[in-house]
């Protein structure tokens, strides 16, 4: 059964097409990998899943939501959540406050007003986001400012926050970005753990093509626009289209 399903959707900005009639799906429990060049619209696709985009074709379902007519400030409620290529932490907060952050989804005025006055609350946020930095390896970290913080770190948080919703799926936008090889094979093997362990689907844009090939149990590839073809790893390298444009002739996974 598709837990997320694209169908046939443009998005358009003034008369540009950063999106020609797109269809995909991501089924649950699987890791689903796009990959493209720069401006091949994959930002711009999980704009458009993640509610920021409004296509002007096409529908996007997941699990019986509309996600068309979903405000983006309520995709988290469906079970969406998302980090970003670019980090979005506060420095001037600590690791474990930014990673409370993601908490958002639960809070409402009477909430608020109980996590102020009843300290029960906040213990229970704390120990849920403590809980998920754990399983990042980053709970040590808990009480540092984000400011100064390696970049692998404050990766980590990012992933750390998106998880606080306790999420169906999670889009990773460039996971494995600026990083060197150790620290993208850590976030190889916590792509992984999200899925085995955590029971978490999983779709990541990503440019390193090893990752990808790697972790991935299906692969789409977009071309301005164009969705060129959806496959097994194996299938995708194999692809002449994907071999020439993206890949190169050489490429050894």
């Amino acid at each position: 059964m598709s837990q997320l399903n694209v169908n046939n959707v443009t998005m358009r900005f003034s008369g540009v097409v950063a999106l020609n009639d797109v269809s995909i799906s991501v089924n649950e429990g699987e890791i689903f990998s796009l990959i493209g060049p720069n401006g091949s619209g994959k930002s711009t696709l999980f704009n458009c899943i993640n509610g920021f985009n409004r296509p002007q074709e096409g529908k996007i379902n997941y699990n019986g939501y509309n996600l068309n007519k979903t405000p983006s400030h309520d995709v988290i409620k469906t079970g969406i959540s998302r980090t970003f290529q670019n980090i979005q932490n506060v420095p001037y907060m600590t690791v474990l406050d930014n990673v409370l952050l993601g908490a958002h989804n639960r809070i409402d005025a009477k909430f608020t007003l109980n996590r102020w006055f009843i300290r029960s609350y906040r213990e229970k946020e704390e120990a849920l986001a403590l809980e998920v930095m754990d399983f990042l390896g980053i709970a040590n970290y808990e009480s540092k400012y984000m400011s100064g913080q390696p970049y692998g770190i404050q990766k980590l948080v990012e992933i750390a926050r998106a998880l606080m919703p306790k999420p169906e799926l999670i889009l990773m936008d460039e996971p494995a970005a600026g990083m060197n090889d150790q620290e993208t094979y850590e976030i190889a093997k916590i792509i992984g753990e999200i899925r085995d362990r955590l029971g978490i689907t999983v779709m990541v844009v990503e440019h390193d093509m090893n990752l990808v090939m790697s972790i991935s149990d299906r692969v789409g590839v977009l071309d301005s626009g164009k969705i060129i073809t959806v496959g097994l790893p194996a299938e995708v390298k194999a692809h002449p289209k994907v071999l020439k444009a993206y890949l190169g002739e050489g490429f050894d996974a």
